[in-house]
């Protein structure tokens, strides 16, 4: 009689198990990763303000956070 309950008791654990580790999200997808998403953030060379390099343009070698600003300082270069 022990060993059946035993038996049971096992399978009953063994199933719960599967059924758990079926439907709880992944791991490595919940958590967060922003160490891989991270980007630089550079000042603006004619108004000084940060940010990201993929929003702002390179123009002859130095950075803008918008082509309003390189054309200013083209401008006030010239």
């Amino acid at each position: 009689m022990l060993f059946r309950l035993l038996l049971l008791f096992l399978i009953v654990w063994f199933l719960l198990w599967i059924l758990k580790k079926q439907f709880a999200p992944d791991e490595e997808s919940s958590a967060p990763t922003s160490s891989d998403q991270s980007e630089d953030i550079i000042a603006c060379h004619y108004c000084g303000i940060h940010a990201p390099k993929s929003s702002g343009l390179m123009y002859q070698g130095e950075f803008y956070c918008c082509r309003e600003h390189a054309m200013l300082d083209e401008q006030e270069k010239s």
